[in-house]
C-alpha cells in the first residue's frame, strides 16, 4: 500500500512468534489485492478501470470495504470521501505544471464525486459514471490493521503492536512489562505528550508534509471533497478508536470539518482526539494525554 508495515510482538514461544507474524502479512497482503490502486488486478483498480459500467465487479470484500466508506462518509457529512479521486487527480497534473487547477476542470472533476455513485448490490460494485474513481489511500491502512488484528485474536495473540506507515498504529493488549507507549510528535517541532494506547487505534493526519506546488506557492494534500479545495489550516490531529478504520477516515475528515468540530464528530463516532495548531492544542475528555517522560 505504498508504506512500511511494522509489527511488535513479545517475546514468546518461537513457533507462536512466528505465526503471529506470518498472519499479519499474509492479512496484509489480501488487503493490498483488493484495495490497491496501483495494481491492476487489485479490486479497486479494476472497479475503477469499469467506471460507468452498471455491470461493475463481483468482489464481496469490496462490497463491505466500500459499504463502510460510504457510512463513513454519510457520518462526517462528506468530509471523508473515498471517491475524490478525480478532484486528487486534477491537483496533481496541474501541480506538475506549477499551477492551481483552472475552476473549470475543478468543476468538471467535482462532477464525478459523490459517494452516491457507488452502486452497492449483495457482492456486486459499480461507480455510475464513467471518469469517477476510488481511493482508499484514507481508509486502507486501517481497514487492514483492523482485519489483521481480528485474526491475531482468533490466534490467540495476547499482546501486539501493529504500525502501518507512523500514522496508524493498533494495540492488542499489553506486552508483559508496562504498557505500548506513543510518543506524539509535535507539528512545529519537539512533542506533544505521549499516551497509553490498550485496546484502541489511533491515526494521525496533518495538512502539511506532502504538498501540492504552484508558481506562488504551495498547499497542502488535504482537499475538501466538497469543494474541491486545499484545506487552509495548519493543523495536526490524532483520532483514538476502537476500529483502526473509524480513527483513519476521521483524522482526515477532522482536518476537512475543522476545529469546531472535533468535540461533535467525536461524539458522533464515539472517538476521541488531539488537536494541534499554530494557536494551541484542544484534546477531548477522553484523550489520555500525558507530559512526555
Amino acid at each position: 500500500m505504498g508504506t512500511l508495515l511494522a509489527a511488535t510482538l513479545p517475546v514468546a514461544e518461537r513457533d507462536a512468534q512466528v505465526r503471529h507474524v506470518e498472519a499479519i502479512f499474509q492479512t496484509a497482503t489480501a488487503c493490498e489485492n483488493i484495495m490497491s490502486r496501483h495494481r491492476p488486478d487489485a479490486g479497486v483498480s479494476r472497479l475503477n478501470a469499469r467506471a460507468g459500467d452498471p455491470v461493475g465487479i463481483v468482489s464481496p470484500e469490496l462490497a463491505r470495504i466500500l459499504a463502510l466508506a460510504r457510512r463513513l462518509s454519510v457520518a462526517t457529512d462528506g468530509a471523508f470521501d473515498p471517491t475524490v479521486t478525480p478532484v486528487f487527480d486534477v491537483w496533481r497534473r496541474a501541480s506538475a505544471r506549477g499551477r492551481a487547477p483552472s475552476a473549470r476542470r475543478l468543476r468538471a472533476a467535482l462532477d464525478l464525486v459523490g459517494c452516491p455513485g457507488i452502486t452497492i448490490d449483495g457482492s456486486r460494485v459499480s461507480l455510475r459514471r464513467a471518469g469517477m474513481a476510488v481511493d482508499l489511500g484514507g481508509l486502507g491502512k486501517g481497514l487492514a490493521l483492523d482485519r489483521i488484528a481480528a485474526r491475531l485474536r482468533r490466534d490467540r495473540c495476547g499482546s501486539a503492536m501493529l504500525n502501518f506507515g507512523e500514522s496508524s498504529l493498533l494495540a492488542i493488549g499489553r506486552p508483559p512489562k508496562g504498557r505500548w507507549t506513543v510518543v506524539l510528535r509535535h507539528p512545529f517541532g519537539g512533542f506533544v505528550g505521549e499516551f497509553p494506547l490498550a485496546g484502541r487505534a489511533c491515526s494521525t493526519s496533518a495538512t502539511f508534509g506532502q504538498t501540492l506546488g504552484t508558481r506562488s506557492r504551495r498547499v497542502g494534500h488535504i482537499l475538501d471533497p466538497r469543494t474541491g479545495r486545499a484545506v487552509p489550516v495548519r493543523a495536526q490531529v490524532t483520532v483514538l478508536a476502537r476500529s483502526a478504520a473509524v480513527a483513519e477516515a476521521a483524522s482526515t475528515a477532522l482536518l476537512v470539518l475543522g476545529r469546531a468540530s472535533v468535540d461533535g464528530l467525536s461524539r458522533r463516532l464515539s472517538i476521541d482526539a488531539c488537536w494541534v495548531d499554530p494557536g494551541g492544542r484542544y484534546v477531548t475528555p477522553g484523550f489520555p494525554l500525558q507530559p512526555l517522560g
